[in-house]
């Protein structure tokens, strides 16, 4: 990612929370390796970087920035808010190496309420937003989904099978293997209803509630129409989509769930929701919800493909380099930084284009 643009949206996403009253939370590289390991269901991946400190403790570089927050910040009463950009520690999607991932995020615990949640889903909008692509976010409710599977899985290999298929989205595999599996006609057709939901969040709903089994699937519903309509008659109110796809570890998360996706970037880079379980093990009856931005994951965005530089300077093949220099040199006088590139390896992508032609420098528009 652009230097420019990666600083500017750190710079960006700090003022913005802030502004919403959230505190900044800086905290240690590590913690203690049982920390991950009694709640490693909760972890992305168990692998885990460990060493020992000098008083023989076994500690761990973090995978996790949200289970650092819980353990040293979850107050006794109210609401603590905090936004953090940190460095965490996991292997690549290949599983092959480990890798330094960089990501900006926020957490809200202790008495959260649905106004609390749909704020967090307001900032989550607005983060992707300060991207500069277009994107949307997706919203879920494991509350929903486990509704679903309640009322049509006949058992443990049933129900291990559909979430997959929810998870998935492979609709078509339903019906050849509804008869193996005792799933109901009826089961199918609801399930093949909410993996082809529309991409209006309020229609999706209204198809989706015929679907919603059990008090907890109606207050999914019920919570995620609130969220919705939160924002009709903003500029948010296209961005929001329906999708139970995503089923959440219900070990941890217990409401709504929320994915964010921007043109350019290779899958999810916003993932958030209400965890509330997490909490359990630190301090009963308290909330959570949050979102972490994955900011390297947004390394193809930003207009400055050249590192660091405002603006490009292509020139063609013969070109005097003296002269072209000069040119250069005159440019960064007025404050804007250039890069100078070859017009046969100019892959695009500057905030500004300048070719150096006949000795001189023309912006191109």
């Amino acid at each position: 990612m652009n230097k420019n643009f990666s600083s500017e949206l750190k710079n960006a996403l700090k003022k913005l929370f802030s502004s919403y009253g959230y505190r900044e939370y800086r905290m240690s590289g590590f913690e203690e390796y049982a920390l991950y390991m009694e709640n490693r269901n909760f972890l992305i991946s168990d692998k885990i970087i460990t060493f020992n400190d000098l008083d023989g403790r076994l500690m761990a570089l973090k995978p996790d920035v949200t289970l650092s927050i819980v353990k040293n910040a979850l107050p006794e009463k109210g609401i603590a808010k905090y936004y953090y950009t940190e460095s965490v520690y996991r292997p690549n999607r290949a599983n092959t190496e480990f890798k330094e991932l960089t990501q900006t995020g926020l957490e809200a615990l202790g008495e959260i309420d649905d106004v609390t949640t749909a704020e967090t889903v307001e900032l989550a909008l607005t983060s992707l937003s300060l991207t500069g692509a277009d994107y949307v976010l997706a919203l879920s409710d494991v509350r929903f989904s486990e509704g679903l599977l309640d009322e049509f899985a006949s058992g443990a290999e049933s129900r291990e099978y559909l979430r997959d298929i929810l998870a998935k989205k492979r609709a078509g595999e339903l019906n050849n293997a509804a008869s193996n599996l005792k799933i109901s006609e009826e089961g199918v057709k609801a399930f093949k209803a909410v993996i082809s939901l529309p991409s209006g969040a309020l229609k999706a709903l209204d198809i989706a509630g015929r679907y919603a089994f059990g008090a907890k699937a109606l207050q999914a519903i019920k919570e995620l129409r609130a969220i919705v309509n939160a924002f009709k008659g903003t500029r948010f109110e296209d961005k929001l989509q329906i999708d139970f796809s995503m089923t959440g570890n219900t070990r941890y998360y217990n409401g709504v769930l929320f994915s964010g996706y921007v043109l350019g970037a290779a899958g999810a880079v916003l993932k958030g929701g209400r965890y509330d379980k997490l909490l359990d093990s630190f301090a009963k009856g308290k909330g959570a919800v949050g979102f972490a931005l994955y900011t390297d994951e947004l390394e193809n965005l930003g207009a400055g493909d050249e590192d660091g530089a405002d603006a490009v300077v292509i020139y063609k093949s013969g070109t005097d380099a003296g002269a072209l220099f000069k040119a250069a040199a005159k440019l960064r006088q007025t404050g804007i930084s250039a890069v100078v590139v070859p017009e046969n390896a100019y892959n695009g992508g500057a905030l500004r284009t300048f070719c150096f032609a006949n000795g001189e420098l023309t912006e191109e528009k």
